[in-house]
Order: C-alpha cells, then structure tokens, then sequence
C-alpha cells in the first residue's frame, strides 16, 4: 500500500466515531486474514499436487503437458 493510501485511510478513520474504528480494524484484520489462507491453500494444493504426481509417476510432465492432456480429454468427450 502506498503512503497515500495509508494517510487516506487515517484522516478517515481520525474522523469515525470509535466503533466504526473498530468495525474497520476487524475489517482490515479479516482482509489479512484472507490474504494469507488464501495463500496457504495454494501452498497446500501445489504440495498435494507434487506429491500426487510421484504416487503417479508423472514427475516428468510439464504444466504445458498436462494442459495437453486435460484439453485432448475434454475434447474427446
């Protein structure tokens, strides 16, 4: 977030009567909050997808490789 922003957001919240402070602060907690689940569930899903393709033994397959596969499949249908 750039200064701006950030000076923006203060001279509003200066302006909020204090629990309208702490509905925003929950709000920028919750945005947060979101950021990094949002991030882990991306983590978790490429170590579950690396790990799928070793039971598999498809280590050798590219991204590109496997949109082949999936685009020939569907076309199949």
């Amino acid at each position: 977030m750039t200064i701006g922003y950030a000076e923006q957001l203060l001279d509003v919240i200066e302006e909020l009567p204090g629990e309208k402070v702490l509905e925003v602060l929950d709000f920028a907690k919750f945005l947060r909050w979101q950021d990094l689940a949002e991030a882990r569930e991306i983590i978790e899903f490429d170590a579950w997808a690396e790990n799928l393709a070793k039971e598999k033994g498809f280590t050798h397959l590219t991204e590109e490789d496997v949109a082949q596969i999936v685009h020939e499949f569907r076309r199949e249908r």
